[in-house]
């Protein structure tokens, strides 16, 4: 009797686990055949053949460059699956993301010159300037080591980044990012230093002591001062707001009273510009692009909100859509030289680095329509488009879920403690919960929790203040002028190479010949 109540438990349990909403299972496609899986092949094959047979050889004009911060293969097939369900209601293994049908990828590794899993301040000084740097520096070559200020500020460390080359050759430059416009992928566009933490003056402390803070690094210094299109959180590292209230402890503040978004806009009409500035959604809109020379956007004191709880009213956060969008309108004004425009989706790295399957998720969606709407507003034929990762993260998709099984639900039943796992867990993170229940170590039973809830963190193996980045490769898809150079496993700093040699500017900006045999085919167009 004893054995029956046991396995009646166990059924209800299951049952319960099928029951909830989590466990819900997405319709999978009809007709998946012989025939079915012959003629997709069969139509990708000619899709392959005629994109070896029309490379395009050109001279890029413009350059875009999409960051998915954290964004690896695991988070992307996440996502992808995600997608389907969520927007198509679909099963979702069968969808793409927008870049995944791009005509040209490769993968590129990740790793810092003195760290195997990465930091995003030295793979952004990677993939910008071409150059690997050591973990928690930003712009510097390998020479200077983090908090080495007195290095750091020796220009012949410094490295140039694709926005410094792209304004030398005359195009107009910007970028977009949900994080603060100091943080470590963005500072690596236009700043030099040992630490990525000191984002103001606050920050610097004793170690820091003669260094320059990254915010006065955008406003006072090239090709900071030159960048026309700015927009991302980070009023407080700026001084555009006062501190009214307390802030919490990794949010830099500044101390010198200084407010650098108002000097940046002084610098600029002083010399006769016409200077927006802005801080939520309607204003963005109102923004009249066709007669903005500059752009300043800041939207929050710290770092933008979540997708998943932006404040969607007119006077709440713009999306990274909308400000893509205003970006582009502004710098292909440039009919001449072009631009270069750098859109990074950070907060995707933060929702994993806190364990948030549901918001990380949620903001891979975001940055799927910023590409969309990129896509929408630009000429290929001239274009060159990457999105790329800088590292990914310790999530894995895992156990034997059933084809259409929701993405953020139970994969399946433990046969050795018989409860429940969800399908997305993390190697490492703060939500460790194991704990001793008098006579073994067991975990809690998720069947009782809500699960699809967004703030919900699935059970790690290890306990760590922050789930960690991991080493795993990253791929970059690419299409347009030159696209076809990415093609095989990669070193990082590739991508800031293809750039410059698809553009004719940094290291390559006299010495980007193509083949004799292309060229003259360009000529007869």
């Amino acid at each position: 009797m004893a054995r029956l109540g046991y396995i009646f438990s166990e059924v209800s349990l299951i049952l319960n686990i099928l029951l909830s909403s989590t466990a819900q299972i997405f319709p999978v496609p009809r007709n998946e055949d012989k025939t079915f899986w012959q003629n997709q092949a069969a139509e990708e094959i000619q899709i392959a053949m005629a994109t070896a047979t029309s490379y395009n050889w050109g001279i890029a004009k413009n350059v875009v460059l999409f960051v998915g911060d954290g964004m690896g293969i695991t988070p992307t097939v996440a996502g992808r699956i995600f997608k389907g369900q969520k927007r198509f209601g679909r099963s979702g293994e069968e969808e793409y993301l927008s870049w995944e049908k791009f005509p040209h990828m490769s993968l590129v590794k990740v790793y810092n010159t003195d760290r195997q899993v990465p930091d995003s301040a030295a793979t952004a000084t990677a993939f910008l300037t071409g150059t690997k740097g050591n973990f928690y520096t930003i712009g510097l070559d390998s020479s200077v080591s983090m908090n080495q200020c007195l290095k750091s500020r020796d220009p012949k460390t410094w490295q140039s980044s694709v926005l410094e080359w792209a304004q030398d050759v005359g195009k107009d430059t910007g970028f977009v990012t949900t994080t603060t416009v100091t943080h470590g992928t963005p500072a690596a566009l236009y700043a030099h230093s040992a630490n990525r933490e000191w984002e103001c003056d606050a920050f610097l402390r004793e170690e820091g002591h003669g260094c320059k803070d990254i915010a006065r690094q955008l406003v006072e210094d090239l090709p900071g001062q030159n960048i026309k299109v700015i927009m991302g959180g980070g009023r407080l590292a700026m001084g555009a707001v006062p501190s009214t209230q307390p802030q919490h402890e990794s949010v830099c503040t500044r101390k010198d009273r200084r407010n650098l978004a108002n000097e940046w806009i002084s610098s600029k009409e002083v010399h006769g510009r016409k200077v927006s500035y802005v801080q939520n959604q309607r204003e963005l809109l109102n923004v009249d692009t066709a007669n903005s020379d500059y752009l300043l956007g800041l939207f929050a004191d710290s770092h933008m909100a979540y997708e998943a709880d932006r404040n969607k009213s007119i006077e709440g956060e713009p999306s990274l859509a909308n400000m893509t969008s205003t970006a582009i309108k502004i710098l292909s004004k440039n009919k001449h030289n072009g631009f270069f425009l750098m859109v990074e989706g950070g907060r995707i790295d933060h929702a994993l680095h806190s364990t948030q399957t549901h918001k990380a998720l949620e903001e891979i969606l975001a940055f799927d329509d910023a590409v969309n709407t990129a896509l929408s507003m630009v000429d290929l034929r001239e274009t060159l488009f990457i999105v790329t990762s800088d590292h990914s993260h310790v999530m894995t998709i895992n156990g034997y879920p059933e084809r259409g099984n929701n993405i953020l639900g139970v994969a399946d039943v433990s046969t050795v403690d018989q409860l429940p796992y969800t399908t997305l867990m993390f190697t490492n993170g703060p939500s460790y919960d194991h704990y001793w229940n008098g006579t073994h170590v067991t975990r809690p039973n998720i069947s009782s929790m809500d699960i699809s809830n967004k703030e919900y963190t699935p059970i790690v193996a290890v306990p760590s203040l922050y789930e960690s980045h991991s080493g795993d490769d990253v791929a970059t898809y690419a299409q347009g002028p030159m696209a076809h150079l990415f093609h095989t496993l990669h070193e990082q700093t590739y991508v800031a190479h293809v750039m410059g040699f698809a553009a004719c500017m940094g290291p390559y900006k006299f010495n980007c010949t193509r083949p004799e045999a292309h060229l003259s085919r360009l000529l007869r167009r």
